[in-house]
C-alpha cells in the first residue's frame, strides 16, 4: 500500500523510473537476442512492465506472478532460458517484502511461482541444464530479494519506533516536570495556608475578644462581631483553595502528610502558637513520653488542631483545657 506521506505525483516518478530500468535491461536483452520477436520478446514484456510496476504498491504480490509469468515465457527459448526478466523479478520479489508485512501470502506467491516454472519445464520438455535454471537462479531472484525487502521492512519499522519511544520518553519527562512543578506550587500553597490561617486565626481571636469589651456598643459589637465572621468565612475559603492543589494520599493539605500534620511541627509547637496568640489554653502531659508512630502523633496533632479550631470559631471567650495521658498499654 502506499505510504499516506508520499505525495502521488512522487509515486508517478519513482514508477516511471522504476519501469525505465526495467524497460532498459530488457531492451538490451532482446538487442543480444538472435532473431527474437518484436511482438513477443519485447511489446509484451514492456506491456507487462508497465502494469507489474504500478500494481506493485496495491498489489505486489499480482505483480510478482506476472513478470515471472515472463520469466517462465524464456524456458521455451530454444537458445537459452535466460532472460533480462529475471532482474524485473528480482525487483518485483523485493517490493513484495517490503510492502507485505504478514509472510504468508507472500510465500505461497513464492511457491506458486516456482510451481508454474517446474509446470513450463515439465510441459515444454526442456532439458535438464533448463531445470537446474528454474530451480536455482529463479528461486534465487524470488526469495532472496523477498527476504532483504523484509529485512528492510523491519529495519525501517524498528526505527520508527524507537522515534516514537523517544517521542514517549520525552513526553513522559515534560509530564514528571510539570508534576514536579504543581508539587512545588503545591508546597508554597501549603505554606501560605499554615502563615495565613495561624495570622487570620488570630485576628478572629482578637475580634472575639473585643466583643466581649464592655466600653464598646452595640454597633462597634455587630461589627466586631461582622468582621469576626468575615475573618471565619476567609479562613475556610483559605482552606478550601489550598485543599484543591493537594494531591491524592498525600493528606488534607500539600505539604502535609496523611493525617495532615505539617513538616517538622509538633503539639507542643501548635499549642504553643495559640499561648502566645492569647488564646487562654491549659495543657499538660501525664506519664512518660514515649516515642511515638509518625501515624500516632500525626493523628493526635489532627486532633487537637481541630479542636482549638472549632474552639475559636464557635466560642472564642471559652478556656481551653488540653490533656494528654500516656499509659503504659496504650501509646497516647
Amino acid at each position: 500500500m502506499r505510504h499516506p506521506r508520499i505525495p502521488p505525483v512522487r509515486f508517478v516518478l519513482i514508477d516511471g523510473a522504476l519501469w525505465g530500468v526495467l524497460a532498459a535491461a530488457t531492451g538490451y536483452g532482446f538487442r543480444d537476442a538472435g532473431g527474437a520477436s518484436l511482438v513477443m520478446d519485447l511489446l509484451l514484456p514492456l506491456t507487462v512492465l508497465a502494469l507489474a510496476v504500478p500494481l506493485s504498491h496495491t498489489r505486489p504480490g499480482v505483480a510478482v506472478l506476472l513478470v515471472n509469468g515472463l520469466c517462465a515465457l524464456g524456458l521455451a527459448d530454444a537458445a537459452t532460458p535466460a532472460n533480462a526478466h529475471v532482474l524485473s523479478l528480482a525487483m518485483l520479489s523485493c517490493q513484495l517484502g517490503v510492502r507485505v508485512a504478514r509472510g504468508r501470502g507472500p510465500l505461497l506467491v513464492l511457491a506458486s511461482c516456482l510451481a508454474v516454472d517446474i509446470a513450463a519445464c515439465a510441459v515444454l520438455r526442456v532439458p535438464a541444464v533448463w531445470w537446474f535454471y528454474a530451480l536455482t537462479v529463479l528461486p534465487a531472484a524470488l526469495l532472496l530479494p523477498w527476504l532483504a525487502g523484509r529485512h528492510w521492512r523491519g529495519r525501517r519499522e524498528l526505527v520508527r519506533e524507537g522515534w516514537r519511544l523517544a517521542r514517549s520518553l520525552q513526553e513522559r519527562q515534560h509530564l514528571v516536570a510539570e508534576r514536579a512543578r504543581l508539587t512545588e506550587r503545591a508546597d508554597i500553597a501549603a505554606d501560605m495556608h499554615d502563615s495565613l490561617g495561624h495570622a487570620l486565626s488570630l485576628v478572629a481571636l482578637r475580634a472575639g475578644a473585643l466583643e466581649l469589651s464592655p466600653d464598646l456598643t452595640e454597633g462597634d459589637r455587630a461589627d466586631l462581631a461582622e468582621l469576626r465572621g468575615t475573618i471565619a468565612d476567609a479562613v475556610e475559603q483559605l482552606r478550601e483553595t489550598v485543599a484543591v492543589l493537594h494531591e491524592p494520599g498525600t493528606g488534607p493539605y500539600p505539604g502535609t502528610g496523611p493525617s495532615g500534620l505539617p513538616v517538622k511541627d509538633t503539639v507542643e509547637d501548635l499549642l504553643g502558637r495559640a499561648v502566645a496568640s492569647g488564646v487562654p489554653v491549659r495543657w499538660e502531659r501525664r506519664g512518660a513520653v514515649p516515642v511515638l508512630p509518625p501515624m500516632v502523633e500525626r493523628g493526635m496533632y489532627r486532633v487537637v488542631q481541630e479542636a482549638l479550631t472549632n474552639a475559636l470559631k464557635h466560642a472564642p471567650d471559652s478556656k481551653v483545657s488540653v490533656a494528654i495521658d500516656h499509659e503504659p498499654d496504650r501509646p497516647a
